[in-house]
């Protein structure tokens, strides 16, 4: 897909953690104002080298990616059951500006 990049953190050979970056433009319509962002689609470190500042240094690259491509937001979408990831995502500085709610009807 050429609107998605990988992004890999590695040492010597081996797969230390990835993100999967898209960058979506959403057009004006009658509900939203433009935008463009770059999306986290997925992201992740391998269990073993996990608290060793891998995912910070994901996350600080591609800030600095994003704003050198131009974007003036990132984005992602996670499970709300996932409490470690999100204190992780917040204390690199992410913030919560839009919810999805579910009614289960079973």
């Amino acid at each position: 897909d050429p609107d998605k990049e990988v992004l890999v953190a590695e040492e010597a050979g081996a797969l230390l953690g990835f993100a999967i970056l898209h960058r979506v433009h959403k057009p004006e319509n009658p509900f939203i104002y433009p935008r463009d962002y770059l999306d986290i689609d997925e992201f992740g470190v391998d269990a073993a080298h996990r608290r060793q500042g891998i995912a910070t240094a994901l996350v600080n690259y591609l800030r600095d990616y994003a704003r050198a491509q131009g974007f003036d937001r990132v984005e992602l979408n996670m499970w709300e059951f996932n409490r470690e990831a999100l204190a992780f995502y917040e204390g690199a500085g992410f913030t919560t500006y839009r919810r999805y709610l579910e009614m289960k009807l079973t």
